[in-house]
């Protein structure tokens, strides 16, 4: 059985509610929780050749869904590969601290601003050590850890 997000909400049940999430988040949560389900309604598909009828269940739509923006993420990673240079790139992750979980869930753009900017200028004074012109491309990625994932591309 292939496990999914979906199962470990299941699992926490109510319990969720204990984990110091913002309203936006539990929200989050429970979109991904009830999407392809029952819950959320649902439509007949039926083959008009043979006959068969399939029931399917109406998806969330929401942004931070595995489920629904699989094709979304895909053409994404599509879209920033035609950008990349060809030239030497790295795969660098920045990770906060747990003690910083509650301060970024109640002040997430101050937080993920300071992260971002951090990052870039750490990374920048790198490149520039070696002689080096950088560029990131930079994901937030914000269930726990919180970190981004950076490619760096160095520009001979």
């Amino acid at each position: 059985m292939q496990f999914e997000v979906a199962h470990v909400l299941d699992k926490l049940g109510n319990g969720i509610e204990n984990l110091g999430l913002n309203s936006w988040q539990l929200r989050t949560l429970s979109a991904l929780k009830r999407c392809r389900t029952a819950a959320l309604g649902g439509h007949i598909d039926a083959c008009d050749a043979c006959g068969k009828i399939n029931i399917s269940y109406n998806s969330c739509r929401n942004r931070h869904c595995p489920k629904c923006q699989c094709k979304n993420r895909d053409d994404w990673i599509q879209a920033r590969t035609t950008e990349l240079l060809p030239v030497p790139y790295f795969h660098v992750v920045f990770t906060l601290p747990d003690s910083l979980n509650s301060l970024a869930i109640h002040n997430p753009k101050l937080v993920y601003d300071l992260l971002f900017e951090t990052a870039w200028a750490t990374l920048k004074t790198f490149g520039k050590n070696k002689g080096l012109q950088s560029g990131m491309i930079a994901v937030l990625h914000t269930l726990a850890p919180l970190e981004i994932e950076l490619i760096l591309q160095s520009v001979f």
